[in-house]
């Protein structure tokens, strides 16, 4: 697991989600200091994964209260409350139109690229509001990763797909740098050893399993805070399901991952913490709004989960 300081936020606390010269303008909680904002501790109500250390030693990613989601005039998502760790897995699991994908979104702000969506309530990363007029929601994606349902390599070769982040966020230009930072995200993303002989061939003449691990590496080569992966696995079959999923397991030591599953099993092998949505179904309108059931430990939620809904759902008399 990362200890001591990570210079990731380095950029977060100087200029960070911030756009340029609105330092003095930065959204702050009066009675948190910068350095308490970014090591904000959990509540006692988080309970921790099992072997997790002492609860008071977990930094909170995301602190999330009573966060609603709407499109239009429709509530996608009611009331949402949790918290996310560092360093650890979470996984999202339950039915389909719950509003797993939705909250997910929220995180990075994906959300705002649609024109009716809107978001109320509070989401804070690091402990500060992600939805605050000031914050810039391009370095909000800086930091914070996305990968997603499906492989989508650009057309272009291997090399070009790794590099474009890093070039685009002016971390390196082409050259021995730019060399480095490439390797170094393709042998997290356990590909180097795969495709470092054809660096120069087009992305898409991987197999998918390979694509959605230089997603992987794509995502980290700016070398991120977060990553949210959206059913990564879901167009994958079980051989390169499982390099994912061990991938996952190594990535955490040095990120934080969120992750959108409906594969239960995945969630019970792979996360630290799950989360459990359901849907509540309006009989007038026929709409169906997304409802956080239960939050807790993995163990906890797949071997005595609190809520009678969450036990239906994990043992498959529902969903």
């Amino acid at each position: 697991m990362t200890t001591g300081h990570d210079t990731r936020l380095d950029s977060f606390n100087d200029t960070g989600l911030y756009p340029p010269n609105n330092h003095r303008d930065r959204p702050e909680d009066p009675d948190m200091t910068a350095t308490d904002q970014r090591t904000q501790e959990p509540g006692a109500d988080s309970a921790p994964h099992d072997g997790a250390e002492p609860e008071t030693e977990r930094t909170v990613i995301f602190d999330v209260e009573d966060l609603n989601v709407y499109y239009g005039d429709f509530r996608a998502v009611r009331d949402a409350s949790l918290k996310v760790h560092k360093n650890e897995i979470t996984a999202f699991i339950g039915p389909s139109g719950c509003g797993k994908t939705t909250l997910l979104r929220c995180f990075n702000r994906m959300n705002d690229l649609i024109e009716t969506a809107r978001v109320t309530g509070s989401l804070r990363y690091h402990g500060v509001d992600l939805y605050h007029p000031k914050v810039d929601s391009v370095e909000v994606r800086r930091q914070i990763g996305m990968v997603f349902q499906k492989p989508n390599p650009f057309p272009k070769s291997i090399w070009a797909n790794v590099a474009y982040g890093p070039r685009v966020a002016g971390l390196a230009k082409k050259g021995p740098a730019m060399d480095d930072i490439v390797e170094n995200s393709l042998r997290k993303a356990a590909l180097w050893d795969e495709v470092k002989d054809r660096l120069d061939d087009n992305a898409l003449g991987l197999s998918g399993g390979q694509q959605q691990r230089l997603c992987i590496a794509r995502a980290i080569a700016t070398d991120p805070d977060v990553l949210l992966m959206d059913e990564p696995c879901s167009a994958l079959d079980p051989i390169a399901t499982t390099r994912i999923e061990e991938l996952m397991q190594g990535l955490k030591d040095d990120y934080s991952i969120v992750i959108v599953t409906h594969n239960m099993q995945q969630a019970a092998r792979v996360s630290d913490r799950t989360a459990f949505f359901s849907v509540e179904v309006n009989p007038e309108s026929d709409t169906r709004t997304g409802i956080l059931v239960e939050y807790d430990s993995t163990q906890k939620m797949f071997s005595n989960p609190a809520d009678e809904r969450t036990e239906n759902y994990v043992t498959g008399r529902f969903g």
